[in-house]
């Protein structure tokens, strides 16, 4: 492959170098350097150590990528808060943001739990009563 600008997704097909990609696995080039080698970071942001260009080839534009230019942009925005494809899962940042601006919020889990209904809810967490007698 030839080299192509920070931000390009590859797709790496071997491993000559003892580079730490997996092979199959796309990553998007984050840096480049003149010695024919390059970083590129997976789908949650970790970069990998340096990888030559002759052991990867061009990706093909993500799934969401195809997607996202048919979506309307707050959609965009809302879905692009999430990790994964298969399985969405909130990014842990936008769980902080969003939980720190909840008024009270220790206080509204505190009576949520201690309700009828939201005992049932918190039930398998409560800590469990030792069935062995202690050592004495």
């Amino acid at each position: 492959m030839k080299p192509a600008p920070v931000g390009t997704r590859v797709r790496v097909t071997r491993c000559v170098h003892n580079h730490s990609y997996q092979i199959g696995g796309v990553y998007t080039i984050t840096e480049t350097d003149r010695d024919g080698t390059f970083k590129a970071a997976d789908s949650r942001g970790r970069t990998g150590n340096w990888l030559r260009w002759d052991e990867c080839e061009l990706a093909a534009p993500s799934v969401w990528d195809r997607i996202a230019a048919d979506l309307p942009e707050d959609l965009v925005t809302f879905l692009s808060c999430f990790d994964g494809i298969t399985e969405l899962e909130l990014k842990e940042t936008v769980i902080d943001t969003a939980l720190a601006s909840v008024p009270d919020l220790h206080e509204r889990v505190v009576a949520l739990a201690s309700s009828k209904d939201g005992a049932p809810l918190i039930a398998e967490n409560r800590p469990q009563p030792c069935k062995e007698k202690p050592i004495a």
